[in-house]
């Protein structure tokens, strides 16, 4: 089998097997280290930002060791005062993804992004609805003051702009998917009391 193999390799001319050892190179060149880009370098200078805010003393920029703990935090105590460091961060967060292109979201350097928004945004969607859906579409944002709804507003306008409606849509429907009994109602229901159907209009 080797045999027969040289044997074909011996047969190709030297200039085609040159080219060919040539376009070989060059694919496994750029497959170990792709040639950087625009997006590449906008959303270094995004993480090296995000640094000084979001994941603060965390210079690794490891979800779980800085933003992490607030988020947790966040989760206990399900508070304004617990909440606090959390939303101040995303809302740092926010601030720094306006620089990111719209034709940047799709590029894989910005998934960090898209993790964060997601994450946030469960965040926000989960203390409004509570532990059990909330009484009436009146009562979805709980203890969410304006400032807390105008950061869930300002993600989800960054959500959309860089990812489509479609996948906010979707995104807020798999949300609504994992909320306490919020498979017991209806779907209208569902979107209604939920913090999704919140109207942002005058909070961005």
């Amino acid at each position: 089998m080797v045999n027969q193999l040289i044997l074909k390799i011996q047969q190709i001319p030297q200039l085609l097997l040159g080219f060919i050892v040539i376009l070989a190179v060059l694919l496994i060149t750029v497959y170990r280290d792709p040639p950087t880009t625009l997006c590449d370098v906008q959303m270094k200078n995004v993480r090296k930002q995000l640094v000084k805010g979001f994941y603060k003393s965390d210079d690794r920029g490891k979800f779980k060791t800085g933003i992490g703990d607030s988020y947790n935090k966040c989760i206990e105590t399900n508070s304004p005062g617990g909440c606090f460091d959390v939303f101040k961060r995303f809302d740092f967060f926010e601030e720094q993804v306006r620089t990111t292109p719209t034709e940047c979201g799709q590029h894989p350097s910005a998934n960090f992004v898209k993790n964060s928004l997601m994450k946030g945004l469960k965040l926000l969607a989960m203390i409004g609805w509570g532990e059990k859906p909330p009484i009436n579409k009146y009562n979805k944002a709980a203890w969410l003051d304006t400032s807390d709804l105008g950061l869930f507003c300002r993600m989800k306008r960054q959500m959309i702009r860089l990812y489509g409606k479609n996948t906010w849509k979707a995104f807020a429907w798999s949300t609504i998917a994992g909320l306490p009994e919020s498979k017991t109602l209806p779907r209208k229901d569902q979107w209604g009391k939920s913090l999704f159907s919140f109207p942002c209009k005058g909070l961005y």
